[in-house]
């Protein structure tokens, strides 16, 4: 994962390679992310495609999913429709939509646009390939008027990380630089408090890899054709605590 701390942000946007990772439990996650506060008071929004069989009557397609919280998930917040929050606008897709291009290593690239924004009246709004999918209302956050965070990657789940096995993240290889082969986010940008948008350049950013032997994410790049992007994911496996 890659996380740009320290700044006031009022939006994220990513391309997100898509991928359909073999998932038998626990669940797989390629986002974008908004987040603001400590641990029990993190506000926070994500966005992008998940794998998740316990929450998708056991499938393990890639579906597009959105999640919000006011304290880290505790007690909070919820995927997609589950509870209130989310206003859908447009219909033409909608949160938990299966999606039906997928990415195959060394064969067809697919990827989704999506970004998360901040409208003037404090309003977070999802984006899914440029169509307004719908928002989050800003009197559901308690602390969330000035972001300090915001980020991409992957993130893997697994019931009971200290005796299972933990899923594949993105393509399920590790990052190698090659477009067609590992997971990526292409187009990455950030937009600031002045509303300017900028990406993840020189020190600007942190990389967070919590298994290594599991998991791993490359340093951003610039390509004049793709913008600032990198590489992250990797098979899985045990990967302890």
């Amino acid at each position: 994962m890659l996380d740009i701390p320290g700044r006031s942000y009022t939006g994220v946007q990513g391309n997100i390679a898509v991928y359909n990772p073999d998932v038998k439990l626990g669940e797989s996650y390629a986002e974008i992310h908004v987040i603001n506060g400590a641990e029990y008071n993190t506000n926070a929004i994500i966005t992008g495609w998940m794998v998740s069989p316990t929450m998708y009557m056991g499938t393990s397609y890639s579906y597009f999913f959105a999640h919000w919280t006011i304290d880290g998930s505790k007690s909070t917040g919820c995927f997609n429709l589950y509870c209130p929050g989310f206003v859908q606008i447009d219909r033409r897709v909608h949160l938990g939509a299966p999606i039906s291009n997928v990415s195959i290593p060394y064969g067809p690239h697919f990827e989704i646009p999506v970004s998360i924004f901040k409208e003037d009246d404090g309003n977070w709004w999802i984006t899914y390939n440029g169509i307004n999918v719908g928002y989050y209302p800003a009197n559901i956050f308690n602390n969330f008027t000035n972001p300090q965070i915001v980020g991409w990657g992957g993130i893997a789940v697994v019931p009971d990380p200290t005796t299972g096995i933990s899923p594949p993240m993105g393509s399920g290889v590790f990052p190698d630089g090659k477009y067609e082969h590992s997971c990526s986010i292409r187009f990455v940008q950030y937009k600031n408090n002045s509303g300017i948008l900028d990406g993840p350049y020189g020190g600007s950013y942190e990389k967070i890899i919590d298994s290594p032997g599991c998991y791993s994410v490359a340093d951003p790049v610039y390509r004049a054709i793709q913008g600032y992007n990198f590489d992250f994911g990797g098979p899985g496996g045990k990967c302890g605590n």
